[in-house]
């Protein structure tokens, strides 16, 4: 119960900081106003798109929280699980995993990868092209989803496998001591990488193989935190949920001619697609 108590305080907080936002007034994004310049403009989308972020559950319809109930059905059972599946996977490291998450995996969750991917985009295409929105929208989904995960991470501080003896996966802290220690919920290499590979797979919705080979990755990543002994498996559920969020709002906002729409004819709850190439 006092985990219970410590972690509801803590997603109060978190939403509450997240409300903070919304209170101040906000000017109406135009979808079809998106930036494939570097520049001022740019620059200034972080914070009118940060403000659409955290104002979109507000906007939410019954079926856009039923998936999110069912987001967190499937947390909670990972949760419960936590302790048997790290043991499992660590059970079954190697050397080679070891190797392969080190050099292979986990530079796309840090960015050593992902973000000169993006800026390789970003300099070798046309200008105004669809390339340079989807890079501009990647750098983008990396820095804003580290941020909101950075928040999340201070206001529950979790304790990593590695912070007990043995590892327990029920020690929560937040919101309070204002510390940097206990980080791990949620994943942030997790997080930023299903964001990026959101942005990749609605960016290019007309190449199917770039949004599996994306969240094929993305993947691969939650799946070495957890073999590294940094997260638990609900930590990396977490990451990938919040950052399929935020890919999912930064595309609809920034990427021209790719319309997201809830879709409400349907019995289950989920997102209706078009996209419409130039």
């Amino acid at each position: 119960m006092r985990y219970a108590g410590q972690i509801s305080r803590s997603a109060f907080l978190f939403f509450a900081v997240i409300y903070s936002f919304v209170a101040f007034p906000q000017k109406k994004i135009n979808s079809d106003s998106t930036c494939t310049k570097l520049n001022g403009k740019y620059l200034l989308s972080y914070w009118h798109d940060t403000k659409t972020i955290v104002a979109e559950p507000f906007h939410w319809r019954w079926k856009q929280w039923g998936t999110t109930a069912g987001i967190a059905a499937i947390w909670a059972v990972t949760y419960s699980f936590d302790d048997e599946i790290y043991k499992a996977v660590q059970e079954n490291r190697s050397k080679g995993s070891n190797n392969i998450s080190q050099y292979v995996i986990e530079p796309w969750g840090s960015g050593m990868y992902s973000i000169p991917l993006f800026a390789g985009m970003y300099v070798f295409s046309k200008p105004g092209s669809r390339h340079k929105q989807v890079a501009l929208t990647g750098v983008k989904a990396f820095l804003i989803t580290g941020g909101a995960t950075a928040i999340a991470k201070h206001m529950f501080h979790r304790h990593r496998p590695g912070d007990n003896t043995p590892p327990d996966p029920r020690q929560w802290d937040g919101p309070l001591p204002l510390t940097t220690n206990f980080t791990s919920f949620p994943s942030g290499h997790t997080s930023v990488s299903f964001a990026m590979a959101t942005v990749l797979a609605l960016g290019y919705k007309d190449k199917p193989w770039v949004g599996i080979t994306g969240y094929s990755v993305a993947a691969l990543v939650g799946i070495s935190r957890i073999n590294d002994g940094k997260h638990w498996a609900s930590d990396v559920v977490a990451g990938a949920a919040l950052g399929s969020f935020i890919g999912i709002t930064l595309s609809r906002i920034n990427i021209k001619n790719l319309n997201l729409e809830a879709d409400f004819s349907t019995p289950t709850p989920g997102l209706k697609l078009s996209l419409h190439l130039n």
